[in-house]
């Protein structure tokens, strides 16, 4: 398990949190008895949800101790606990069934979602948004960095990024599964990133998620230079603006499942 910084992550939160307010935008109206927030992290698509639906019971479920404690004391009346959301049983009795940024960390995400979908009761809804970056400089550079020179034994074995499928894809699976009908869509976020004194944004970003796996699996010296070496190819990848900022362009996946 990769170890979180709420911190780090938080950074961008502004950024962060859009795709899971444009995936709440597109859920059915109300009726729900019971919702659940699956890789809830810090419990920002839990709020989203608790906004839209004031008075539906919610809990949210994350492997991470950390994150658990920034969820609970950013929203008091949700049921937060710590679970894994490899195994489809933690949201049993729940008609919605939503998940920011979290799947696509699952060894293999797809049967989890088709049993997610198969286990909902008719009227039931299972929404989802996964990063589907992994083809951008950003990850390509992070995995050619850890394949090179004396990184690569020291990170044989680590799980880094997954690939996640296209939109369609995720519409044909389910289907499959059992849904009635499937929204399914991509989207492209073009993030304006601020200067980073001593760093690259990019990096930081990165570094709030995707680069943690590779960094805790490095003792300190080896995981500082690691750093050093992704941050330098980042530097040409993403070139700064006149003014210093850098343009990252991140896709995205989403998809409404109603059973």
């Amino acid at each position: 398990m990769a170890s979180w910084d709420p911190g780090q992550y938080a950074r961008f939160a502004d950024h962060r949190l859009r795709p899971a307010a444009d995936l709440v935008a597109r859920l059915p109206e109300g009726g729900f008895r019971a919702g659940i927030d699956l890789g809830c992290g810090g419990g920002q698509l839990t709020a989203l949800l608790r906004a839209r639906f004031p008075a539906l019971p919610l809990a949210g479920i994350d492997n991470s101790p950390a994150m658990l404690d920034v969820a609970r004391r950013h929203l008091a009346d949700a049921d937060f606990r710590l679970g894994d959301i490899c195994d489809p049983g933690v949201a049993a009795g729940c008609d919605l069934i939503a998940s920011n940024a979290a799947f696509q960390w699952l060894p293999d995400h797809r049967p989890v979602l088709a049993a997610l979908v198969g286990g909902l009761a008719p009227g039931g809804v299972l929404a989802v948004q996964m990063p589907r970056n992994h083809a951008a400089p950003s990850h390509v550079l992070l995995a050619e960095t850890a394949a090179a020179g004396r990184f690569a034994a020291a990170l044989d074995g680590v799980a880094g990024i997954r690939a996640v499928d296209d939109a369609p894809d995720y519409a044909a699976l389910l289907l499959a599964a059992g849904a009635g009908a499937v929204d399914a869509w991509a989207t492209t976020y073009v993030h304006i990133l601020a200067p980073a004194a001593g760093s690259h944004p990019v990096f930081e970003w990165v570094k709030g998620t995707a680069l943690r796996p590779y960094l805790d699996a490095l003792p300190p010296g080896l995981a500082a230079d690691f750093a050093a070496a992704y941050r330098g190819r980042l530097a040409a990848a993403y070139p700064p603006l006149p003014d210093g900022r850098v343009l990252f362009p991140f896709r995205r996946v989403f998809f409404v499942a109603v059973k």
